[in-house]
């Protein structure tokens, strides 16, 4: 379940009243009185450095226009209560105190988190009476479910003939010098560190084109301009995550570049933008235009009508209203008024699946740290899987909206059905065992083929160093020459990466998802695996034992569930099982369910872990206050978004042959929106209902994928109490479930109920209150569905007094959810269901005309999760901007030649006789430290040596020797993986006395390293400390060349910011335009 926790940052300080407007659908508009409204302050960024060159604030707005949402009423709460998928986001730790990071955000003003995740609900559930506590399920809107199908048209797709993007050029008349977004005074080695770390965290290679970027400019640029055009990619992303409140705006991208490469900085910045890796989110837009509430006479303007409130259409809403404006100017150009973005949604309230319910129940006075705040549990999405290597919902929670969030510890106590706690030893044994059972089923798990990846030059790009040669070729001249070659691979498989089998290692218990890393499944004999872990095997075991799982891949309803079943029956004639191992072994199943929202017996065989490798980093967290704070933001930051609620969706009416054409949103009462694009955000399981009519029918192969791909329930329980009785210290705890006949150890008989209260939550720190969750999920999830409030909650009561002890109380209020009755929701997240295809996410995401698609069942590298949904409506959103403006234009050249005329020109009108002196007096004290005390100390290598490292490169050849001898007739020859993997099998192989020369040189490599730095620190700190003497004594003796008069006149300049300059005439100073001298760069 994806879920965020953000450090105690700032807060949005303000009164805001809210009212929904439902009588004037033909303004579709909602309107937000603001009142009191205060900003967090823009100069004090998340990401910022001391050292890093601030961006300036150009936004026209007043800085009370930052909206605030403290009391924002749930006239936007609806009774509907609901689950969303585990999903993998990841924290940067357990503790709240801030690092010193460069993508870690500072503490702000302690307001934004506050009333994103306090704002209270004035409409709650009514709850249902119970003697025994205060139930409440109105778990969504229950209604017949109809199984209207989904009718099939004829596939009519048309790519639509987009304007180009003309090249204009004020490109080329930029103020802009040369590479001063660069700050001076940041060593080169720490700066390329900077921007390597940047792409990373922008979900980036950085030494390599991504795909889009490959397609972009393989006409354009060498393979050696590759590495000059990722440094400046990454200097851009490294500008954004200083500060992302603020956009980074084109002027400043481009000063990442030399001038020679302003236009390829423009293109890149361009592609970032619409790509949604740079300016997305809650961001203040700089220079932002001022743009019309209606349009002029005759003035053309589109209206956008994204179709749900949940986090993947507001993402896309909020997205679109950025795009728009930082294209403006194309608008105006195209003789169109900004393009209008309206949100309809059937509940009254926003999130969707994201939905933090607020209690019923307050304990005054118990946790300060809650006053005035929102006191809610997580009905849906609730887990932040990790910040780290690109989540964006980091920069939503963590760098724009100060969310106040909970890092949780994995620890778990896992209680058998008795009560008494399972001994560790057999916990590690039975978990062990199960691992490798999900390691040799993934041996029949689909292999996804790797994307096509340009390199640049590792060793340069490390420096922070731009190639020094351009190429003679461009990349597809190069490509295409190779591929004339005798025996050579097409362009299309050139620079592809080989395949990395990735097989399961361990699993996540907050999550239920499964870490995966390179190597061969079923590597070792099963009996031998078994009988490392610490299992005893039996007597006489079969030689050469195996599971014998293709007996059961054979039949021709196969599935994850049904081989794992086979499995563990295989490891039954092997070593002994008792009942309460396969307690334990179906507790780790039961978790895997979670992880799916269905049964393993629902999940594809090949597909059910189709997203492995797609995992952030970083500690799992939780809001304090509730998720739905994230959507709240969206929705209000910076400024509202149109929104109608309660317009529940019966009639989308689209153009299926134009990305232009006319498109409406008919509701059940009979209102009509019109539109000239639409986004559908509805989740999948309302698509697989056929709660939605299209017009036209939706194609064969959009409703084929919505037919295939499964969509799952995960329900909770949530139990409020008056107090702790529970380890206050750990954030979960797990029950093993029983049978129907509890000493039974058949595999089939464990379906049922062993992911019923299998798993508890401990969400007092992010509630304020005595709270624990249980979770039901597989079958136990849609038998929640039928079940009554009391006998749910009587059953948990049951199972934690089994733990705890007769004296557990009752709890003072309940919740449950059932999401597969919600009307609007039709179930929990997408999973692969036996008959998906590897294609199927890719078809769910692709447009119809004007009809585009959003949610996350429409990404595959990132479904179930509301960082998936989040990156779907960035995705949908540049769909829509390249629909209405077209694709990026790339000019031709895009790199000057270093002869251009053009340079030429741009260099001698730069010319700045002051700028020529100081250079060249900078140039002279250079030469005098170096001089005088010679060059400083070289940094010693880094060494990244380790046993296994050694170990590899010295057994190479042997490796492959071996790889050669099982290589059997007709397979392909010996690839380098085959031989890496070979070496990581001989090194676990290897005995101890075997590893320890390795080992010792490795550590030996370390420690000098070691010892080398600390000289090298040393000998640094000397070294600067005299040439600061050094420098100080020249420039005493020496005052010549910038000095006195004229350094103040220059001073007076660079205030200027480069655009204004002061000219000094009789009479006084006069404020003239600057001349273009932006252009002063070497090649």
């Amino acid at each position: 379940m994806d879920t965020t926790m953000g450090s105690p940052a700032s807060l949005i300080n303000a009164t805001t009243s809210a009212s929904i407007r439902q009588d004037d659908l033909s303004d579709l508009s909602r309107r937000i009185d603001i009142n009191n409204i205060s900003q967090p302050p823009i100069g004090s960024s998340p990401h910022s450095r001391s050292d890093a060159q601030p961006r300036q604030n150009c936004s026209p707005y007043p800085s009370d226009r930052f909206q605030t949402l403290n009391k924002i009423r749930d006239a936007l709460d609806d009774g509907i209560v609901g689950a969303f998928s585990p999903s993998t986001v990841v924290s940067f730790g357990t503790q709240q105190e801030i690092r010193p990071n460069l993508f870690r955000a500072l503490s702000r003003d302690d307001h934004m988190a506050q009333s994103l995740s306090s704002s209270f609900s004035g409409l709650t559930e009514p709850t249902e009476a119970s003697s025994r506590s205060a139930l409440s399920s109105q778990a969504t809107t229950p209604s017949g479910m109809d199984t209207g199908k989904i009718q099939h048209a004829p596939q009519a797709r048309q790519k639509s003939v987009a304007k180009a993007y003309c090249r204009s050029y004020e490109i080329l008349n930029f103020i802009v010098q040369p590479k001063s977004s660069i700050p001076s005074d940041v060593p080169t080695h720490q700066y390329a560190t900077e921007c390597l770390e940047a792409a990373e965290s922008s979900r980036l290679n950085p030494y390599a084109l991504h795909p889009e970027e490959y397609h972009l400019l393989r006409h354009h640029i060498s393979h050696a301009q590759v590495t000059t055009y990722l440094n400046i990619r990454n200097s851009i992303l490294r500008l954004w995550l200083q500060n992302p409140r603020l956009c980074v705006t084109r002027k400043i991208a481009i000063g990442c570049a030399n001038s020679r490469w302003f236009d390829a900085a423009s293109v890149c910045y361009d592609w970032l933008v619409r790509g949604g890796y740079i300016n997305y989110g809650c961001v203040q837009l700089q220079d932002k235009p001022a743009v019309k509430s209606s349009p002029a006479n005759g003035e053309r303007r589109r209206t956008v009508v994204v179709v749900g409130a949940g986090i993947s259409g507001l993402s896309c809403a909020r997205q679109l209203q950025g795009l728009f404006a930082q294209y403006a100017d194309r608008f105006t150009e195209m003789g169109e008024s900004v393009p209008k973005v309206v949100i309809v949604e059937g509940r009254s309230r926003v999130g969707g699946r994201v939905y933090s319910r607020e209690f019923k129940t307050k304990l005054n006075g118990r946790n300060p740290d809650f006053k005035d705040k929102r006191r809610t549990a997580e009905m849906g999405g609730m887990i932040i899987t990790g910040f780290e290597r690109g989540n964006p919902i980091n920069i939503l929670v963590r760098g724009q909206l100060g969310l106040q969030y909970h890092a949780l510890t994995p620890d778990t106590t896992i209680y058998d059905s008795s009560g008494k706690p399972v001994n560790p030893t057999r916990d590690v044994l039975v978990e062990n065992l199960y691992n490798d059972c999900l390691d040799r089923v993934s041996e029949y798990k689909y292999k996804m083929q790797p994307l096509k990846s340009i390199l640049g030059n590792r060793d340069l790009l490390d420096e922070g160093r731009d190639s020094p040669r351009d190429g003679s070729k461009t990349i597809m001249e190069a490509e295409e020459a190779t591929a004339a070659l005798p025996h050579s691979l097409p362009v299309s498989e050139q620079s592809v990466p080989e395949k990395v089998n990735l097989v399961p290692v361990s699993a996540d218990k907050l999550t239920g998802r499964v870490h995966n890393q390179p190597g061969i499944p079923a590597s070792a004999k099963v009996a031998e695996k078994v009988a490392a872990m610490g299992w005893t095997l039996r007597s006489q075991p079969e030689p050469d034992f195996e599971l014998k799982l293709e007996d059961a891949v054979a039949s021709g309803d196969a599935t994850l569930g049904s081989v794992m079943d086979h499995a563990v029956a295989r490891y039954k004639d092997l070593i002994d099982l008792n009942a309460q191992d396969c307690r334990l072994f179906n507790w780790h199943i039961a978790n895997l369910e979670y992880s799916n929202a269905a049964s393993l017996h629902r999940l594809s065989l090949s597909l059910w872990d189709i997203d492995a490798g797609n995992e952030w980093e970083g500690s799992h967290t939780m809001v304090v206050g509730g998720y739905q704070g994230v959507a709240r933001g969206l929705l209000q930051c910076p400024t509202p978004l149109d929104l109608i609620t309660k317009f529940a969706v019966q009639t989308i009416r689209y153009h299926s042959s134009s990305s232009n054409g006319p498109a409406s949103i008919e509701s059940e009462d009979g209102t009509v929106v019109t539109a000239d694009n639409v986004v559908c955000t509805v989740p999948l399981g309302v698509l697989k209902q056929g709660d939605i009519n299209f017009d036209p029918a939706l194609p064969q192969w959009k409703t084929g994928a919505i037919e295939r791909l499964g969509f799952g329930v995960l329900n909770k329980v949530v139990l409020v109490y008056k107090e702790i009785f529970w380890d206050s210290n750990r954030h979960i705890f797990g029950v093993l479930r029983n049978p129907p006949n509890k000493n039974s150890t058949r595999q089939e008989d464990y379906s049922l109920n062993r992911g019923r209260f299998f798993q508890w939550f401990n969400v007092t720190n992010t509630t304020g209150l005595p709270c624990l969750i249980g979770l039901m999920a597989g079958e136990a999830g849609f038998d929640t569905e039928r079940s009554t409030n009391e006998s749910l909650v009587e059953e948990a009561t049951q199972v934690l007094r089994s733990v705890f002890g007769r004296k557990v109380p009752y709890p003072v209020e309940s919740v449950i959810t059932r999401w597969g009755s919600d009307r609007f929701a039709r179930g929990s997240y997408s999973s692969a269901a036996p008959e998906m295809l590897p294609e199927d996410y890719d078809l769910m995401a692709q447009p119809i005309g004007n009809l585009s698609f959003a949610g996350e069942h429409t990404t595959g590298t990132h479904p179930a999760t509301v960082h998936g949904a989040y990156l779907s409506g960035l995705r949908a959103a540049s769909e829509i901007l390249e629909g209405i403006l077209g694709p990026i234009e790339v000019p031709t050249p895009l790199i000057l030649p270093k002869d251009s005329v053009l340079l030429h020109k741009r260099k001698e009108t730069a010319k700045n006789p002051i700028q020529a002196r100081r250079e060249a007096y900078e140039l002279e004290i250079a030469d005098h430290i170096r001089d005088t005390i010679g060059e400083r100390p070289l940094r010693p290598n880094k060494v990244t040596a380790t046993g296994y490292l050694l170990f590899s490169k010295q057994n190479f050849e042997n490796a492959r020797k071996k790889c050669e001898a099982g290589r059997k007739n007709g397979k392909p020859r010996t690839t380098p993986n085959d031989v890496r993997v070979m070496t990581s099998k001989m090194w676990k192989e290897a005995t101890p006395e075997e590893r320890q020369p390795y080992e010792e040189d490795a550590l030996a490599q370390r420690a000098a390293y070691n010892k080398a730095m600390v000289v090298f620190n040393e000998e640094s700190r000397v070294w600067d400390e005299k040439a600061v003497r050094l420098r100080a004594r020249y420039e005493a003796e020496h005052g010549g060349s910038v000095g006195g008069h004229e350094r103040e006149r220059e001073r007076e300049r660079e205030r200027g910011e480069g655009i204004w300059g002061w000219e000094e005439r009789e009479g006084g100073s006069k404020l003239r335009r600057g001349k273009q001298v932006s252009y002063a760069g070497t090649a």
